[in-house]
Parts: C-alpha cells; structure tokens; sequence
C-alpha cells in the first residue's frame, strides 16, 4: 500500500517541533545530527508542497472595465512583451 503524503501543515508542525529541539543545549551530537536529518527531509516535503501550490495559484485584478479578471501569478502581458506598447 503506498504511503499517504504529508500535508504541509503537518510537516510545518513537525519541522518547528524539531527547530526547538535543536535549540536545546542538551542535545547530544548523534541527537543534533538526527534531528537535523528529519529537519531537512521535513523542509523539502514543505518545499514540494509550495511549488506544487505556486502552480496553482492565481491573482485576481481589477480589468480596464472593473471587473475581475484572473492571472497567473508573475506572468502578465508586460513580463512577456518586456513592457512594450503594441496598440500604436
């Protein structure tokens, strides 16, 4: 049976949960060292996570005529064209 992927709260949880035990003076050095293993495995879930979300995401602005219209997040018309003007 394959293994359910973590949600990014989840892993959000569990890397603050590990940044604290990493800033525990006690810590021995194979604990540090572990910790700081299931810290990085933790920040690449959350890492896939936002670029999978980055793709989906979309911004609402405000039209010429002033109603909504939709865009990919960082694509617009200028950052295409270089900004250039092509109604003349």
């Amino acid at each position: 049976m394959p293994k359910k992927q973590e949600t990014f709260e989840s892993a959000m949880s569990k890397l603050e949960k590990v940044i604290t035990r990493l800033e525990d003076d006690e810590l021995t050095l194979d604990k540090a060292l572990a910790s700081f293993e299931e810290g990085i495995g933790l920040m690449k879930t959350c890492d896939k996570h936002l670029c999978k979300a980055e793709g989906k995401l979309k911004e609402l602005v405000s039209g010429e005529d002033g109603a909504f219209v939709e865009k990919v997040l960082g694509i617009s018309l200028d950052s295409v064209t270089g900004g250039e003007d092509f109604d003349e």
